[in-house]
């Protein structure tokens, strides 16, 4: 067995180093791809972290009418909590509305004191919303309980902007998917070529009675390394240029809002994520290739 595989990456060297400028120009290629693979998962990562942070900061703001008393709060609250899309509900009397109000403003905001006794503040729920629920039809529905004066979440720019986040990291998926099947294709042709320039010695092994596994596991192995090879620069790209950018933000996009992700340990997921990814292209694009030929090469 181990002389098996010892043989395998002997000749699989052997072909490497004896087409190598098939192999830099491949592996060239598939390191540019593996390099827009690198800055799309770095994207849709820091969107996707994004879109959680600004889902988890969203809330509904839900003003309860003066005319209701104090001891049927409890049932407006319950019959809101039983609402599809309602994850978390709280209720602040208008005494803590004040209390948030001057916090926000700082030591600036103790000037509005003076509404103490004279609260102008309406007693409000303030609602977590459940992901996947829309905020306008979630609003709506509140807004029809007996009880409610108003729902406030911020309008539906809020929302479009998280649907806008979301179409980023679909489109930004579908591309990953298509680089990489671009990668294996080029690879694959890479493979090709190499079984067509070395087709006189396999049918010299096939004569001797070689079994198609025998004669297929070097030019496999030889498209792993073109992807081994291929990931190199994307993988310091990924760790050394995302570090160049976090540093260089802040850690941070637009606000304190849009918090990017820490570089540490995310690059070096990243970079095991383009590593797999060259080697698993390298491996089925060459497998496909030897795979057809050797089927149809009699």
């Amino acid at each position: 067995m181990f002389r098996k595989i010892g043989r395998s990456f002997k000749e699989a060297f052997w072909g490497i180093t004896h087409h190598v400028a098939m192999v830099i120009s491949t592996a060239n290629a598939v390191t540019i791809t593996l390099v827009l693979v690198s800055v799309l998962s770095l994207l849709i990562a820091n969107i996707s972290q994004i879109t959680y942070d600004v889902e988890d900061d969203i809330q509904l703001y839900v003003k309860i009418e003066n005319e209701v008393l104090d001891e049927d709060i409890q049932s407006i609250q319950n019959k809101i909590s039983r609402i599809a899309g309602v994850e978390e509900i709280e209720y602040s009397d208008a005494d803590n509305e004040l209390d948030r109000f001057i916090a926000a403003y700082g030591e600036a905001g103790k000037i509005y004191e003076i509404y103490r006794q004279d609260n102008p503040l309406s007693r409000v729920f303030i609602i977590k919303v459940a992901n996947g629920y829309s905020l306008a039809e979630l609003s709506t529905q509140i807004s029809t309980v007996e009880g409610i004066q108003s729902v406030d979440f911020g309008g539906a720019t809020v929302e479009d902007f998280v649907k806008l986040l979301n179409g980023i990291r679909e489109v930004g998926t579908i591309f990953v998917i298509a680089l990489a099947l671009l990668a294996i294709f080029l690879i694959y042709n890479t493979i090709k070529i190499t079984i067509n320039s070395r087709k006189e010695e396999i049918g010299i092994m096939r004569l001797v009675g070689a079994t198609n596994s025998y004669i297929r596991s070097p030019l496999v192995l030889e498209g792993m390394f073109i992807g081994i090879l291929g990931s190199i620069i994307p993988i310091l790209l990924t760790i050394f240029g995302y570090n160049y950018i976090y540093t260089s933000l802040n850690g941070q996009l637009v606000s304190g809002i849009l918090k990017l992700i820490d570089v540490f340990p995310f690059t070096l997921w990243v970079s095991l994520l383009v590593l797999v990814a060259g080697v698993t292209v390298g491996v089925i694009g060459s497998y496909i290739s030897a795979t057809i030929y050797l089927r149809y090469k009699r």
